[in-house]
């Protein structure tokens, strides 16, 4: 039915309108199930039984787990002292500005999990030796907000990206009837995300050299951009002023790593040894849900036990657990709503729809780069990475199963795309927390960051265009 893209399609532009994504993928969420009824009441008993359903689904329910579980772990190792003690160790190697800019990139050797995590902890280590070496702080803005929004969704293990991108893949590959292993697929697209790949070129070249792209900085052409955004500084963000707990241990943050990364490969092999004969086929045969929430979970025990041997009160280690699950509550709800509507939407029949309208008028070598558009347009108004992955999925199986073309392209599209609302975009969760902790005005950080951001989403559509014939 034609009407069967009416849900998605209002989601999107709601969030694009309002700004506001969570009450746009639950109109999105009601017209689709008001389309099913007719009905007032049938709308809102059928909202709550999808949503019902997608929780109460086994492999929704370990992702759901795992997104908690990791924010509340990420929280835990900021009461360890174990970013105080990183500090330490490096500051007497810093004597320029350059040395400065390689520690972020250092320093993601151990805050690679979580975005927030890595942008708090690379901040709070950098300002004060850039402010000792007298550097710029527009440069070392774009590098940690790079690092975080960029390098970690191409990290693929233990990070909150590769849990929530799993969940949405896992889910539309069932639904569009796509065999394989969802981590295997993503292990694909990795380097296909173009978006990311550039801006991580760009963010190394910056390290040794200052670049003004075409004289833009600070010029007319880039708009001024005002200090609003959902995300306020001070929203859920209170952790950006964290004080360590405990005197500088380095250990207290790499021992717990130490033991997540040694439990994750584990799992992986041990859910996965009935499914293959060497231990690759056994790793990508892996129960990839349910091996990242429990190694999650056991490092979790793990973390507890070690700092209340240090004295660390249980009473702060609790606070730690919930606050950090809490502030992953956003996605979970973004990725609930938004698998709840990908439901509803196939249940009206947008499966054949789709199948049906393609098939006969859009060549497939150009939905990699109309992903990537749809997905730039979407993002950068949005702000929101995880939304738009949540909502462009389901679309980008349905166009790509439907003319045959490259999927680990097309999904890298989705990557791409969706990643560039949490770098450049003013209302983006990065941008926002980078700009706070380095003590810079959101427009300032925007204006710098932009012209390279343009830069890398011309690279990323020219790859998409020319791999969508090649592939």
């Amino acid at each position: 039915m034609f009407y069967s893209i009416f849900p998605p399609v209002i989601a999107i532009i709601g969030a694009m309108l309002t700004k506001r994504i969570i009450p746009s993928l639950l109109l999105g969420l009601l017209t689709g199930t008001f389309l099913k009824t007719k009905t007032v009441l049938g709308t809102i008993y059928f909202a709550g039984t999808y949503l019902a359903d997608i929780v109460g689904n086994k492999e929704n329910a370990y992702i759901i787990l795992f997104l908690f579980s990791f924010g509340a772990l990420a929280e835990m190792f900021k009461l360890g002292g174990g970013i105080s003690g990183f500090a330490r160790r490096v500051e007497k190697h810093v004597k320029k500005e350059r040395d400065v800019f390689l520690t972020v990139w250092f320093a993601s050797l151990i805050s690679f999990m979580d975005c927030c995590f890595h942008v708090i902890s690379t901040g709070t280590i950098s300002l004060p030796l850039l402010e000792k070496v007298k550097g710029t702080k527009e440069r070392l803005a774009l590098i940690i907000n790079t690092t975080s929004s960029q390098l970690i969704v191409l990290i693929p293990f233990a990070t909150t990206y590769l849990g929530y991108i799993l969940g949405i893949l896992s889910s539309s590959m069932r639904r569009y009837g796509v065999s394989g292993n969802p981590y295997n697929l993503y292990l694909k697209s990795i380097f296909l995300n173009f978006y990311s790949v550039t801006m991580l070129l760009i963010s190394i070249i910056l390290i040794f050299k200052s670049i003004d792209i075409f004289g833009l900085h600070g010029s007319k052409w880039i708009k001024k951009t005002k200090d609003v955004s959902e995300h306020s500084a001070h929203e859920g963000h209170e952790e950006s002023k964290f004080a360590a707990k405990v005197p500088p241990r380095l250990f207290n943050l790499l021992l717990p790593i130490i033991m997540l990364l040694t439990l994750i490969i584990y799992l992986f092999w041990w859910t996965g040894r009935n499914e293959g004969t060497t231990f690759w086929e056994k790793f990508l045969n892996a129960d990839f849900e349910n091996a990242i929430f429990v190694a999650t979970l056991g490092t979790i025990i793990f973390t507890a036990i070690l700092y209340s041997l240090q004295k660390i009160p249980m009473r702060s280690i609790e606070k730690s657990l919930i606050n950090g699950g809490v502030e992953l509550l956003p996605p979970i709800i973004i990725l609930v709503l938004a698998w709840s509507i990908a439901e509803v939407t196939s249940d009206l029949g947008f499966n054949a729809f789709i199948s049906t309208l393609i098939k006969t008028n859009f060549p497939d070598q150009l939905v990699p780069i109309m992903i990537f558009l749809i997905g730039v347009i979407a993002s950068y108004f949005m702000g929101s990475s995880w939304g738009t992955w949540a909502l462009m999925m389901p679309l980008a199986f349905s166009l790509a199963v439907g003319t045959g073309a490259n999927l680990p392209l097309t999904v890298g599209a989705v990557l791409a795309g969706g990643s560039v609302g949490d770098n450049i975009s003013p209302l983006g969760e990065t941008p926002v927390l980078t700009a706070s902790v380095l003590k810079l005005s959101i427009s300032e950080h925007i204006n710098y960051i932009l012209p390279f951001g343009v830069v890398s989403i011309i690279v990323s559509a020219a790859l998409y265009l020319a791999l969508g014939y090649a592939l």
